[in-house]
């Protein structure tokens, strides 16, 4: 390896590095708990508030838990388990997904606006 390769590969591991933690600090931290089945919306749960929340369907049920401002999956009758198993997540656009149960948790932010996006 040459020595324009080695600098070539130091230079793209600090940019990648130097991406990666603008897009951490820049993360906000939410204000909602956004609780979706099959893409209907079932509740909306705010982080400020310690609560559980139990979403039974025709798939089963999930179990979540607010708690700290922070969001996790406390039980659910899946069989593999992976949304119990997920880290609790409080920033915004963070998720934490159920595929057997076709279950969506999205962190938010509270401030609800009337347009999604602007295109100028």
């Amino acid at each position: 390896m040459k020595k324009a390769d080695k600098i070539l590969i130091l230079v793209l591991l600090l940019v990648a590095v130097g991406f990666a933690l603008f897009f951490f600090l820049q993360a906000e931290k939410g204000g909602l708990a956004r609780v979706t089945v099959d893409g209907e919306v079932k509740a909306e749960l705010p982080l400020s508030e310690d609560t559980l929340f139990k979403v039974e369907t025709e798939y089963g049920y999930n179990v979540i838990e607010v708690q700290d401002g922070y969001v996790s999956i406390q039980d659910a009758d899946c069989r593999d388990q992976i949304c119990v198993q997920h880290k609790k997540i409080h920033l915004t656009g963070e998720t934490i997904v159920c595929l057997p149960h076709k279950l969506v948790v999205e962190i938010v932010g509270e401030e609800k606006t009337q347009y999604d996006t602007v295109v100028g």
